[in-house]
């Protein structure tokens, strides 16, 4: 019978490609076929009879330690059994099979012989190495990109994601994979484009090409993340699209830089508004004020309508200081600026904050004590805390506490990339923070536009903090407002440090105006304080020539140059402005002199080419100044 097998066996095993021996339970060959014989080399009557491991130790065939031996696993157990060997053959190839080793069996179930089948995978183990070696590196090359890469399948559920990806949504990877990605990256029960929202993967899924969407995720804490998504399609052989690959990069940072940059430009918009609206609105404060004040000259004391113009001139400063508040927001505002320790301002200003606030409300002042001088207007400083300390006692109406603090610190490139705002250098910092009812992000990002107040109506102006914002810019500081809702609000003021006091000398006392006999010629566009101007130096014994632009005013002067001892200019007029008929009347008349008057302040007077010491007058000016600052000038 087992003659007849072997019979059997020959032609048939002999057709297969793969090498196959019968061995005993010696290990003894007792059949070889054709594939074999063509691996080691032999023929059949030289491996016939032979140890098993005796021949594979003498050709290409593979000899595989006891240890791991299929053929005694196979004796032992009555089993099939299978490993994979890495031989190196004779001449120095390797070669990876495959071998299979089942039993033979009696009629009773007895082992009696086993059939080994050898088959070379070397091409596929190298094929599948070089796989994993590629699917390595491409891993490799998505975990070290910092944005977020995910694919997801049909049913919008994760495949597979990076290590950025697990990062931005602050879960790891086991938790992610094999859930949808609105569960992961919105925090939802249904797919994101379901709710209204835009969504990249969903797109290319229905249309097969790349899309793009920016939309907010959410972190495992539940805070806004703005991401910017852009999916691609992953394609079978139809051309169907059977998964996505999306990648999520978090322009959170930017969205908030480009907010910066938005409202910064806003705010310069409405400033440069506010400083138009106030150099207008200072010729007509001159004329209000200057005509009011030739009236209180003329009066009597006793006269019963005295009181009147008084409260109508203390209207007009009301109004004249309303505009240095709206030229402060616009930076347009004059400066006094002189070295002074902050130290100070806050010790001479604790009173009066005292007294704003109220006795429910406890004051705490804390400094440190290093010495911190900055060049500052001291008014204009004591402007900002006055409506700073306001706005806390309005927003702790039932008492609480507020608390000045002051310190330093060094600006550098982390911070001002950090806060979106800043120069280089050392800055002293007042803090100021009350336990009021605070704001929501919404209001915090509008309290320094001009007019946005939240209190009802008569209760505040709206330029209280877009004043302060003002303040703070026009001394090369910051200003930074922290808040939360229901919990208090924070301002920071960060004024550069200057290096040292300076010698402040005593201001010169103000004396009456005195009386004069000279020529002065009057450059005006403004025909309501032209003449004002004119009734005024008339008043008092001057004699005046008329210009209605800067063309005017050097045609004026061509005519009449040796008798004008003064030209009293205003900077900006039609055809010409002040610095350009100065400067051709000068080139006339060198010693001519000459006084800028504005709506507008120094500062960008400057820009306009005022700069070279001329004396300088802001609008709107009280009569007596005019008359004192001319008389100063002509007897210089």
């Amino acid at each position: 019978m087992l003659k007849d097998t072997s019979i059997n066996t020959n032609g048939v095993l002999d057709a297969i490609s793969d090498p196959v021996l019968i061995i005993d339970k010696d290990y003894k060959i007792v059949f070889v076929n054709n594939a074999a014989l063509e691996l080691c080399g032999v023929s059949s009557e030289e491996v016939i009879g032979r140890n098993c491991h005796e021949i594979s130790h003498h050709c290409p065939m593979p000899c595989v330690p006891p240890e791991t031996c299929p053929h005694r696993a196979v004796f032992a157990t009555g089993k099939s059994s299978q490993v994979k060997h890495k031989h190196c053959c004779p001449e120095g190839k390797e070669t990876i099979f495959s071998i299979t080793a089942s039993p033979i069996k009696d009629a009773d179930g007895n082992v009696v012989r086993m059939l080994e089948v050898l088959r070379d995978i070397t091409e596929a183990e190298n094929t599948a190495s070089a796989l994993q070696k590629s699917e390595a590196l491409m891993k490799n090359i998505l975990e070290s990109v910092d944005e977020g890469f995910i694919i997801i399948d049909s049913d919008f559920k994760i495949i597979s994601a990076n290590k950025a990806y697990c990062k931005q949504v602050k879960c790891i990877n086991e938790n992610i994979v094999g859930k949808h990605c609105y569960e992961v990256s919105h925090h939802r029960e249904k797919p994101c484009f379901e709710a209204g929202e835009e969504c990249a993967p969903s797109r290319t899924f229905k249309t097969g090409n790349p899309s793009l969407a920016i939309h907010t995720h959410y972190d495992s804490e539940d805070n806004p993340v703005y991401i910017e998504t852009r999916s691609y399609p992953i394609k079978d052989q139809s051309g169907a699209v059977t998964a996505v690959i999306e990648t999520l990069n978090n322009i959170t940072e930017v969205r908030k830089l480009e907010e910066q940059l938005r409202h910064a430009q806003k705010m310069e918009a409405i400033g440069t508004l506010a400083g138009g609206i106030a150099h207008d609105f200072n010729n007509i404060l001159s004329a209000i004020t200057g005509y009011g004040s030739l009236m209180e000259m003329q009066l009597k004391a006793e006269d019963p309508s005295l009181p009147y113009l008084r409260e109508m001139l203390a209207a007009s400063e009301r109004a004249a200081r309303l505009t240095r508040g709206l030229l402060a927001f616009s930076r347009k505002q004059v400066m006094d600026l002189k070295a002074v320790n902050v130290h100070t301002i806050i010790s001479d200003f604790r009173k009066m904050i005292e007294r704003i606030i109220g006795e429910d409300i406890e004051l705490r002042v804390t400094a440190d004590p290093e010495v911190l001088v900055v060049k500052a207007d001291t008014g204009q400083i004591e402007q900002v805390l006055m409506n700073l300390a306001t706005n806390a006692r309005d927003a702790m109406p039932h008492g609480g506490s507020l608390t000045i603090e002051l310190g330093s610190m060094t600006m550098d490139d982390y911070f001002i990339n950090a806060n979106g705002f800043g120069e280089p250098g050392k800055y002293a910092v007042l803090s100021i923070s009350d336990t009021g009812t605070g704001m929501d992000e919404a209001t915090r990002m509008r309290i320094f536009e001009p007019y946005f107040t939240t209190k009802e109506l008569g209760r505040g102006t709206g330029l209280g903090l877009s004043i302060a914002f003002g303040i703070v810019k026009q001394h090369k500081g910051f200003l930074k407002c922290q808040s939360v809702s229901g919990k208090g609000t924070t301002f920071k003021i960060y004024l550069p440090v200057a290096a040292a006091l300076a010698t402040q000398g005593k201001e010169k006392s103000m004396t009456s105006p005195a009386r004069g006999a000279e020529t002065i010629l009057i450059a005006e566009d403004d025909p309501t304080v032209r003449n004002l101007t004119r009734q005024l130096l008339n008043e008092f014994g001057y004699s005046v020539i008329e210009a209605v632009d800067g063309e005017d005013a050097v045609s004026k002067f061509k005519e009449n140059q040796d008798r004008i001892k003064l030209l009293l200019l205003d900077v900006i007029m039609p055809k010409r402005n002040g610095k350009e008929v100065y400067e051709e009347i000068k080139a006339i008349r060198p010693d001519v002199k000459t006084i800028f008057v504005s709506g507008y302040a120094m500062d960008l007077m400057q820009d306009k080419g005022v700069d070279d010491g001329s004396a300088f007058l802001q609008k709107p000016v009280q009569p007596k100044n005019l008359l004192i600052k001319i008389r100063d000038v002509l007897d210089r």
